[in-house]
């Protein structure tokens, strides 16, 4: 079973994206907003780095679609911690995880991609295991609820928006975007509890721009690969399952028969996309 390039880098990407956010958890003394600033400003640092060692152009080629991209980027993120820090934490993962099906929704009408029924009824299954896994509160406010709803709506854009950017322009291009409009945002949003960080702090902060950058390169190159948005979507998954196996060897974290059977929903939807892609490919 062999996989496609555009699965590795995902499968890359999702693990060192669950490593990146225990990092973060490591080092709770910084808000939210901080942490994304430090994790953008160090990543955009590398990449401007890469690209004028390789003596690319950091204008790059699409310019409008590449501010768009950094755009949705930092609306998904600001959404999404909004809701984290506004209703239960189960809810607020379960509305980030509706994201892989918006970008399917997107694909099908943006990007004429063909989804079976059958692939609809796999992500069905991925997202119920995630709802038993993080549980969900539905006494929430109908504005939290948009809220939720636009950060899912952002990230499946995400898919899209790279999608037609195409391999026209370099990854370091699109993250170099990304990352600087990321880090101009989150700095104002940081600012009013800023906490300036000691020297014991830049190492911990530095790895975490470091890992952020390589998971944002990998996401950034998978999409780029012929490999159909919708499928690849359904693959971030597997966050979930790569955050599990940390959270139990690294923050000796303890889960419930629910939980597990939450577990093997996911990794009975993700086996069953696979099955059906490899079934269905020309």
């Amino acid at each position: 079973m062999k996989l496609s390039r555009g699965v590795q880098y995902v499968l890359i990407s999702t693990l060192f994206f669950s490593a990146m956010q225990a990092l973060v958890k490591g080092m709770p003394k910084f808000n939210s907003f901080e942490h994304i600033f430090f994790r953008s400003i160090i990543g955009w640092c590398l990449a401007v780095g890469v690209l004028l060692k390789e003596g690319v152009s950091l204008i790059g080629k699409n310019s409008k679609l590449l501010i768009f991209r950094g755009l949705v980027g930092c609306v998904s993120m600001f959404t999404f911690f909004y809701i984290l820090t506004h209703i239960p934490f189960g809810s607020a993962v379960a509305f980030k995880y509706l994201s892989p099906i918006f970008a399917a929704i997107f694909a099908m009408f943006m990007l004429n991609e063909q989804i079976t029924k059958s692939q609809w009824l796999y992500f069905l299954i991925c997202f119920i295991g995630i709802i038993l896994l993080k549980g969900f509160d539905f006494r929430i406010s109908l504005f939290d609820l948009f809220i939720g709803l636009l950060s899912a709506m952002a990230g499946g854009l995400l898919f899209i928006v790279i999608k037609k950017i195409g391999d026209d322009d370099h990854p370091m291009v699109i993250l170099h975007y990304f990352m600087f409009v990321s880090a101009f945002f989150s700095l104002w949003a940081a600012i009013p509890e800023w906490v300036t960080p000691e020297w014991s702090d830049w190492g911990g902060l530095l790895l975490i721009g470091a890992v952020g950058f390589v998971a944002q390169n990998y996401f950034t190159k998978a999409i780029q690969e012929p490999d159909e948005v919708s499928y690849l979507a359904v693959l971030r998954y597997t966050e979930v399952l790569f955050a599990l196996v940390i959270g139990y060897l690294w923050f000796d974290e303890h889960y419930t028969l629910q939980s597990f059977l939450g577990l093997a929903l996911i990794f009975v939807g993700l086996i069953l996309s696979f099955r059906e892609k490899q079934k269905i490919k020309p």
